[in-house]
């Protein structure tokens, strides 16, 4: 077998996130929400990580200047109160306020907004993100949203992307 077989056979094209309505989230109750917005992704292969698993690579496993960047928006822009790294009820700062295998519900904390962030593997090749904000100081958080905004909506999908081509690995080359 030639070098460039095996290659052929083992690149994939890297998944490509879109942005999808946001649905109904029976994880969050009747709330009402600022903001929402959602993104998914489908995987070349088959994968059987967890919806916890895979926000945990998302967020924990990012390249190390997008973890920075991300840490401090989130800690002295948005003011969040994240726990602490590397506990296995937080993931990235993020509390997880549910888990089961197919979906995880992470929540942050401040004094201008909460977020949810809702993790769902909806298939085996298939997973999406939702965030979901209700802002405690509207004019404020809104403003500041504006700058922030289009940043998560960049950063999210490229997250979730991540996540998918991390995935399950390729099958053995045929011999």
């Amino acid at each position: 077998m030639y070098l460039e077989d095996w290659i052929k056979g083992h690149v994939m094209t890297a998944p490509q996130a879109r942005r999808i309505d946001v649905e109904p989230e029976p994880l969050l109750g009747d709330r009402v929400f600022d903001y929402a917005d959602a993104f998914e992704v489908d995987a070349a292969r088959p994968d059987d990580r967890t919806a916890e698993q895979l926000a945990r690579v998302a967020l924990e496993q990012a390249p190390a200047a997008v973890r920075v960047l991300v840490w401090r928006v989130h800690r002295h822009v948005l003011r969040g109160q994240q726990g602490p790294l590397g506990s296995p009820e937080h993931v990235f700062g993020f509390t997880i306020v549910h888990r089961e295998p197919d979906a995880v519900v992470l929540h942050e904390a401040s004094p201008l907004l909460d977020a949810h962030l809702v993790i769902r593997r909806r298939l085996p090749t298939r997973v999406s993100v939702a965030t979901f904000l209700t802002f405690h100081r509207p004019r404020v958080t809104r403003a500041l949203w504006v700058v922030v905004g289009p940043l998560h909506r960049r950063v999210a999908p490229l997250l979730l992307e991540r996540a998918a081509a991390t995935g399950a690995a390729p099958a053995p080359a045929p011999r």
